[in-house]
């Protein structure tokens, strides 16, 4: 037995688990045998350089699919809770709905009266390049359309929006049932900004 494999079978928190670089597949069993409840919390723990640890952890697990994502059998909105690796505002959420045969998302934070909504549609993995196993999460492309009850659109490539928002994707690995993380570039350069995302039941 790894000795990874020792520490994830027995700790008792993520953040053990993170801080010992246990592997992604011991992260999944321990997140899976908790409730939708302590599973937020768990992952809503890590925060700062923990939360690119954990994206590390996650090379090599399971490619993650849009219809675990958002299933095509869901009605509205679905919304996940968000925890980025910045030192300030760093809990927000992103929201996900089906429309024209996309996945289209925005960020839900408390500064989108600055940096606006960030609309994104994410596409399935390429299973091509260094991304090829990943969601993307294409800032470039634009919505076909606004959905009800959303921010109103504006291309990210537009005022304080391009600082924040211009040229990115975000590259999203899965975790566990109901959790992914990402890591965030722009135009293809490393951010080294990374963020995971929950639902919360």
């Amino acid at each position: 037995m790894s000795a990874t494999s020792t520490a994830g079978s027995s700790s008792s928190s993520l953040a053990e688990l993170v801080r010992g670089e246990a592997g992604g597949r011991d992260i999944e069993a321990y997140l899976d045998g908790l409730p939708a409840a302590a599973r937020l919390a768990e992952v809503l723990s890590i925060t700062g350089r923990g939360v690119g640890r954990l994206y590390d952890a996650a090379e090599g697990n399971p490619t993650p699919s849009l219809e675990e994502l958002v299933p095509q059998a869901s009605a509205g909105v679905i919304i996940y809770e968000g925890r980025n690796s910045l030192a300030a505002f760093s809990r927000f959420q992103k929201r996900f709905v089906r429309m024209s045969g996309l996945v289209v998302g925005y960020n839900h934070q408390a500064m989108t009266f600055v940096t606006g909504p960030g609309y994104f549609v994410v596409h399935a993995p390429s299973n091509e390049g260094e991304h090829g196993a990943e969601l993307d999460f294409d800032y470039t492309a634009a919505p076909p359309g606004e959905p009800e009850g959303w921010p109103a659109y504006t291309p990210n490539e537009r005022g304080l929006s391009r600082f924040v928002y211009g040229g990115m994707h975000d590259y999203v690995r899965r975790v566990a049932r109901g959790v992914v993380v990402g890591k965030a570039y722009r135009h293809g350069v490393s951010e080294n900004a990374y963020f995971s995302l929950t639902l919360p039941d």
